[in-house]
């Protein structure tokens, strides 16, 4: 269920109903990844590989990663997300769902990443850019 429709119920609902919250959590990591992975049409195959190659993500690390075995650091997370060209709304979701802390604009690597992300930048680039200025 869409957020929006959650809080369309919570209004509407005279009593609170925490079966409503319990059953429609906030989604993890892996599920919000393979969405993101599916939606980009990108194999996972091919993810664990362009990781392993532009990251520098072990392939067995990668796969552990995306199946919820490890938890992805911040780091990770943010590069894997510029790997794939998300936009600051996925990059948001993707953070939350892995439950780390969301894009600061007024935190400068933060401030960088958003620009980054915002200028389509090239992962290289956005990397460079973000760690080594």
């Amino acid at each position: 269920m869409k957020t929006s429709q959650i809080e369309e119920r919570l209004s509407a609902e005279e009593e609170f109903d925490e079966n409503l919250i319990r059953e429609n959590g906030c989604p993890d990591f892996c599920t919000v990844i393979a969405e993101y992975i599916k939606e980009k049409g990108i194999p996972r195959s091919e993810l664990i590989k362009r990781m392993n190659i532009d990251m520098n993500i072990d392939k067995n690390y990668g796969y552990q990663l995306l199946n919820g075995t490890r938890a992805p650091t911040r780091n990770y997370i943010i590069q894997i997300g510029l790997l794939l060209g998300l936009d600051i709304g996925s990059f948001q979701a993707l953070l939350k769902a892995a439950k780390k802390k969301p894009l600061y604009v007024r935190d400068m690597f933060d401030a960088k990443v958003f620009y980054a992300v915002k200028h389509k930048m090239e992962l290289d680039k956005a990397i460079d850019f973000i760690w080594n200025t």
